[in-house]
């Protein structure tokens, strides 16, 4: 990650006023005027795909409940008896270009093999086709605790947007700056780019808002209404000829696990044209 004195220093003082901090997203409703719609009905998994990492497609163990309109992962009704604690939900359509929002709450149970680690679940977006594997191909907008708002990138890449004066680089790139991707770490036949998050606002405690405005190859990370991380360039391998080939949309999951957790409130809304552009005008 190039932090803001680095950045100076490679820009020189020409590049000086394009530095100065952008405004957060406050009052994300402020740019992107599409209707909202519920990407969860509050009473079944209508639109979405089930997958129990070692069980399969159908949820035989109850690691899903419906609660008063909240998902609840892996809560009192969870066979406790199995070993496979980790899966997620996904959604059948693929979305680009849209500006999603959920509220998430932890529970208590942690369970194998994580029982004495940190809760953790996690949004996954841009995801592939795949719905047999537990990681697909995707970027994660990290839900764990002390890591709300980090991206880790899953055989995917992307470059972090630098932190100007503690605040993400935000709504444009800065066509000056290097764009060389990091290497990602490989473990098995996963390769991971982990971008770390800048502000602590989640709450362990009571409900989190989360935001994600995804369009075009770039992304940006909201925790409680407080930008802490934007992704850009992001690409998903290379086509025939060589060239990158850029990562603009696919399915949306949420994971469990091996922590209880729920969430609520799960709704999208396209960004057209215009509501980017304004996006951009910062």
């Amino acid at each position: 990650m190039i932090g803001r004195r680095v950045a100076l220093k490679g820009l020189g003082l020409a590049g000086v006023s394009n530095l100065l901090p952008f405004r957060v997203l406050a009052d994300p409703a402020r740019v992107s005027g599409g209707e909202w719609q519920r990407l969860f009905n509050g009473k079944n998994l209508e639109g979405w795909t089930f997958f129990h990492d070692k069980v399969g497609d159908q949820d035989l163990h109850r690691a899903v409940t419906i609660e008063n309109g909240t998902l609840h992962f892996l809560g009192p009704a969870f066979d406790r008896s199995q070993e496979s604690t980790m899966g997620h939900i996904a959604t059948t359509r693929e979305w680009s270009n849209y500006h999603l929002r959920l509220e998430f709450k932890w529970g208590l149970d942690r369970f194998t093999p994580r029982s004495l680690q940190r809760r953790n679940s996690g949004l996954l977006y841009h995801m592939g086709p795949e719905r047999d594997r537990l990681f697909p191909n995707c970027v994660e907008f990290q839900i764990e605790e002390g890591d709300v708002g980090d991206a880790i990138m899953v055989n995917t890449k992307g470059l972090q947007g630098l932190l100007l004066g503690g605040t993400p680089l935000w709504p444009n790139w800065i066509p000056s700056l290097p764009k060389t991707y990091e290497e990602p770490v490989v473990a098995g036949n996963i390769a991971r780019q982990w971008f770390r998050h800048s502000g602590n606002y989640e709450r362990l405690d009571g409900w989190n808002t989360l935001d994600l405005y995804a369009f075009g190859d770039q992304a940006a990370h909201l925790v409680n209404g407080r930008i802490v991380l934007t992704v850009f360039s992001m690409i998903n391998g290379h086509d025939s000829s060589g060239m990158p080939r850029p990562l603009t949309g696919g399915r949306i999951a949420l994971e469990f696990e091996a922590a209880e957790v729920m969430f609520r409130n799960i709704e999208i809304r396209q960004l057209d044209e215009a509501e980017i552009a304004r996006v951009k005008q910062g």
